[in-house]
């Protein structure tokens, strides 16, 4: 298993990451995370957990296999989460990031992961 603070690091580091973090998967809350002020991280953790597991449990009723990804798009930016069930990684961007570098990174870091 890779560096979880490093990768989490790396992650936030991408032009438009407002917050990257991993997240335990069950219950909920953050295990790293590296936050600009102002992001909620407990809460977008909690939000993203339920999010990814109710649409994981969604996926696969209707016959498409695993869940790889969600992405949240609002006003004020997007949300990406991606992982496992064990093990989220949770990325929090403003609205004119570059969300498929993000997407493509956050990927191989819940890869790494596994």
């Amino acid at each position: 298993m890779s560096d979880v603070k490093q990768v989490t690091l790396e992650l936030s580091r991408i032009p438009g990451v407002r917050g990257a973090m991993v997240v335990d998967a069950q219950a909920g809350v953050p295990v790293t995370a590296e936050l600009a002020n102002g992001v909620p991280g407990p809460a977008i953790a909690a939000f993203a957990s339920a999010l990814f597991r109710r649409s994981g449990q969604a996926i696969r009723s209707a016959g498409y296999g695993a869940l790889g990804a969600v992405q949240l798009e609002a006003e004020a930016g997007d949300v990406v989460v991606t992982g496992n069930d064990m093990l989220l990684v949770v990325v929090v961007a403003e609205p004119d990031a570059q969300i498929g570098l993000i997407r493509m990174q956050a990927q191989n870091v819940a890869e790494e992961l596994a």
